[in-house]
């Protein structure tokens, strides 16, 4: 008994403890926060819009005392007081005086979790007795008052505008908006002048009519000094961890010009992206082919980026937010990609509670956005795009026919945010296809039969959790690819059904060590059928036209990919190092291959924010499937390889402006290539080749980037790439230039607004020509009647040197809710003629070009809501 005495004390006197915290809180009539989400939190307190004078009581009067009288009071979710309680009392007919006021207050209603709902505050109320003065002339009693409240917005966007002054003209009281830009004010009654001025805005000024005793709610949208200026505030820069990463933001991507308002054409202004021809919609990236760089939407990879024909890409200006380019060197977190990788983020719906929409047309399509807010935490987006040129051409050919593109792509994205709550839920759509169709001119003889089509479909559903240390976000998502090529009896079909899912997981474990790892899994059943004439056995007679027999092939797939990935970052003081390690697995029908790629990232600081200089570093293994016309001529390709690595170093001169210059290396092996060879197998028997993985290929260079980032008025950049871009087959001694090599590579853009509604941007580009492989001499073939060509050395001489200056004006007017703007986006403004191809007569002895795009202005309209 003795040694559980001093337990007996001190449980006692926790007890008596835990007592006094408990009759202490239940006096608080303020909540704490607590981590649980499932305590109500107070979003927005109640605000005192209409008080009441107490009558002083007679017998405090004849005492000559005063007093003061604290209430708790309850008010209601309608800011109505519904019970007023004294829990400070004062005597002589204070308390009751009090309490009958305060019954009359109203009360803007606090909200509780974005909600109108009841809580408790204290109110004191004083009672001062001065003794009565001797009558003299008060001269007009005090005008009876009003009250008026609202909301300031600014005009075109509804956006709202805080710390603005808000005041009845001949100098009444001035009060300031707050951050929802909400004011309210007593002024007298009857016709008033009422003005209001931001920092950034215009004076404004209403008449308004007010009523006294009463409320009178308004709206007023002020215009801004400088209309349509450049959105500058800063929500957190991203934290640097690539060595070569490029994020271009929402306003930066649809105003660039010759990109024709499409995001993903800004890319090929950037460094280390060399120029297509005919300004088609391909990524060359460090020296890499167009399908070496991966596209993600959301975290899900396209299987296209672009329309048919060098049209737009496959996602609608209006959904895109951000887009984060790597030109190499990117993290564990993305594979199947040997050259580039760009990662698409798209807009956030409806975040401020308004309903937004847009629509746009030009010359060659139409768009339009919508994105309206259904609860608090749930709101849809939808938007699509058509073409149209093919109908247009339709209406003025004459005597001729074409081939014209036409396609539409369409997105639709649901979010579920809970107020208050780390968890989100959401459902996107989307979607593209394009088709080849024959416009045929009036008076036209000719016709052609072309059935070319492509498309896809997505379905996304995720699931996403953040808190101070952890983030996560679960996708999964399924679709189809659908592909066919055909002119008359010759065709091409390719299906697919695909599905997947990817992880990532982020947790900060301190200041110095974060951990970031996920999976990455696709499953694809792919079946392909071609169609082709069997050509005929038997000499026909003159004139006899035979019918082919038609030959059908037909395969099917099962692809699986699979992959885990992580990565560690490590800090220390300046130096940031991030070791990395993706894992592979691979199968087709039955056939699996397994790669293990480690990556490493390193970079170190000096100096302070927006003045930094920075020594970075990245090398790497990348690995990507080969393509589905590989695959069916040779089902047991191995997966293509790279190796990369980039030194650079970067500084922030200002604030505004930043250097960026990279050295890079990426060497390419395993490509797999057609080739034409017969084999024997294991058992004895010979079979021939179609395709193997015997190419190679290196890119070295060095890219420049000074950036001028976007201010009120002005954006802008410089790029300049040195490369070289070889390949060669396996058994080759000697490397010769790619298909897209280019020496040097210069794009300026500039972008600035006056502030009136005009903007104007330009950008101009100089590119050294692609290679071409010159024709020395040719034969005469007596059995065809033709000639054949003899080849020089491939790729001994080059096109001419591309230069070409794109120009976009933009003018914009503002109206209460909406805008609507006006441009021209002219391509090749001074008319160069810049050789693509070349071309030979049929004897091979004179040469002409086949020249790109000419003068091409294309007019647009676009309304904002």
């Amino acid at each position: 008994m003795p040694r559980l005495l001093p337990f007996t004390c001190l449980a006692a006197v926790l007890l008596a403890h835990l007592a006094q915290a408990q009759e202490a809180y239940d006096g608080v009539s303020r909540r704490k926060e607590v981590p649980d989400a499932s305590v109500p939190v107070m979003t927005r307190p109640p605000e005192l819009l209409q008080s009441v004078p107490p009558e002083f009581p007679e017998q405090a009067r004849e005492a000559g005392a005063s007093g003061e009288v604290t209430l708790r009071l309850t008010i209601g979710p309608t800011g109505k007081v519904e019970q007023a309680e004294v829990v400070g009392p004062a005597g002589n007919g204070f308390d009751e005086a009090a309490v009958a006021a305060a019954l009359q207050f109203v009360f803007r209603p606090a909200e509780i979790d974005g909600k109108p709902g009841a809580v408790q505050i204290e109110y004191t109320q004083h009672f001062t007795w001065a003794a009565p003065a001797e009558a003299v002339d008060a001269g007009p009693p005090p005008p009876p008052m009003a009250v008026l409240s609202g909301q300031l917005l600014q005009k075109g966007n509804r956006h709202p505008i805080p710390a603005a002054m808000v005041q009845v003209a001949d100098g009444g009281v001035a009060v300031e908006s707050d951050a929802e830009g909400r004011f309210t004010l007593e002024a007298p009654a009857g016709e008033v002048t009422i003005t209001a001025q931001g920092s950034s805005h215009l004076p404004f000024e209403a008449t308004e009519t007010l009523v006294a005793g009463e409320r009178l709610e308004v709206k007023y949208y002020l215009a801004p000094k400088s209309i349509g200026l450049y959105e500058t505030t800063v929500h957190g820069e991203r934290e640097r961890t690539e060595v070569s990463r490029v994020t271009l933001k929402r306003e930066e991507l649809t105003k660039v010009p010759g990109a024709f308002g499409d995001p993903l054409r800004v890319l090929q202004s950037l460094p280390g992206v060399a120029r297509a021809p005919f300004g088609l919609g391909l990524l060359l990236v460090r020296g890499s082919s167009p399908n070496d760089t991966g596209v993600y939407f959301d975290g899900i990879q396209l299987p296209l980026l672009y329309h048919f024909g060098g049209g737009p890409s496959v996602v609608n200006p209006e959904l895109v937010d951000r887009i984060d380019f790597y030109p190499g060197g990117f993290g564990a977190e993305y594979g199947r990609a040997i050259g580039g990788l760009v990662d698409v983020a798209p807009r956030d719906v409806a975040l401020d509670g308004l309903v937004h929409a847009s629509a746009k047309v030009d010359l060659i399509d139409a768009a339009a956005y919508l994105s309206v807010p259904i609860l608090p935490g749930l709101s849809v987006s939808v938007s699509g795009r058509r073409s149209y040129i093919d109908a247009l051409l339709g209406l003025v050919l004459r005597g001729t026919t074409l081939v014209s593109p036409a396609y539409y792509d369409y997105q639709g994205k649901l979010d579920y945010r809970p107020p208050g709550s780390k968890h989100a839920v959401g459902l996107f759509v989307f979607g593209s296809f394009d088709e080849l169709k024959v416009v045929i001119g009036r008076g036209s003889t000719t016709s052609a039969e072309i059935n070319t089509q492509q498309g896809f479909l997505r379905v996304e559903g995720y699931w996403s959790y953040r808190d101070d240390r952890a983030t996560n976000k679960l996708q999964l998502f399924g679709g189809t690819n659908n592909t066919s090529f055909g002119i008359s009896v010759l065709r091409f079909d390719g299906n697919d059904v695909v599905a997947g899912l990817r992880e990532r997981f982020d947790y900060r474990i301190d200041d110095h060590f974060t951990f970031r790892g996920g999976l990455d899994v696709t499953m694809t059943r792919a079946s392909q059928q071609s169609y082709f004439p069997r050509p005929a056995d038997y000499r026909t007679f003159p004139g006899e036209q035979p019918v082919p027999e038609l030959v059908t092939q037909s395969a099917e797939h099962e692809i699986f990919a699979y992959a885990e990935w992580a990565e560690l970052q490590l800090k220390a003081g300046p130096l940031k190092l991030i070791p990395g390690l993706r894992a592979e697995q691979y199968r087709l029908d039955g056939n699996w291959k397994t790669g293990f790629h480690p990556r490493l990232t390193t970079r170190l600081d000096f100096g302070e924010e927006n003045h930094r200089f920075s020594v970075k570093g990245s090398i790497g293994l990348y690995q990507q499937n080969p393509s589905a016309q590989l695959l069916a001529a040779n089902p047991k390709l191995e997966l293509e390889q790279a190796f990369q690595a980039s030194l650079g170093a970067e500084w922030d001169v200002t604030t505004d402006i930043n250097i960026d210059v990279t050295g890079f290396y990426n060497r390419r092996f395993d490509l797999g290539q057609r080739v034409n060879q017969v084999t024997t197998q294991d058992d004895g028997t010979v079979t021939r080749l179609l395709a193997d993985n015997v190419g190679l290929g290196r890119a070295y260079g060095l890219e420049v980037f000074i950036r001028r980032k976007i201010t009120e008025h002005f954006f802008g950049w410089l790029a300049y790439t040195l490369s070289w871009s070889e390949e060669r087959r396996h058994g080759d001694s000697t490397y010769h230039w790619s298909a897209f090599d280019q020496r040097h590579i210069l794009s300026a853009v500039a972008q600035y607004k006056f502030g009136n509604g005009w903007e104007v941007g330009a950008r101009f580009r100089l590119t050294t020509g692609t290679p071409s492989t010159p024709i020395i001499d040719a034969t005469f073939d007596a059995d065809t009647e033709s000639y054949r060509p003899i080849n020089g050395e491939a790729g001994s001489v080059r096109l001419g040197t591309f230069h070409q200056l794109d120009v976009r004006v933009d003018k914009t007017w503002l109206f209460s809710k909406w805008s609507l703007g006006v441009y021209v986006d002219i391509q090749n403004v001074y008319n160069a003629t810049n050789a693509e191809f070349l071309t030979n007569d049929y004897r091979y002895r004179t040469q002409g070009i086949v020249a790109g795009l000419p003068f091409l202005p294309v007019i647009g309209i676009k309304g904002t809501y």
